[in-house]
């Protein structure tokens, strides 16, 4: 599984980016929610207080609107997940 992360600013100047691979086979919303965490990761390093986070993969998007109100084990990784969100002004 490959993911990637590309962080650009209000004029879609690119600013910096990440990406990697991990050898594991698993489903396609595991895999998003690890690009997520790492976009969250890089978007901290970066001190980026306002960051808007993109993604294709509407199950996970949900999950996240849901987020403290499922009880699945993806959506209390989602919720671990989101708690990093605390530290951006605006996401």
């Amino acid at each position: 599984m490959g993911y990637g992360v590309i962080v650009r600013d209000a004029d879609d100047f690119v600013l910096s980016g990440s990406g990697g691979f991990k050898e594991a086979v698993m489903d396609i919303e595991w895999a998003k929610l690890m690009a997520f965490e790492e976009s969250v990761k890089v978007a901290g390093e970066l001190n980026i207080s306002k960051a808007v986070f993109e993604s294709d993969c509407a199950s996970l998007v949900n999950r996240i609107k849901k987020k403290g109100r499922d009880i699945t084990i993806l959506g209390h990784c989602m919720d671990k997940a989101c708690m990093n969100l605390e530290n951006f002004i605006l996401v």
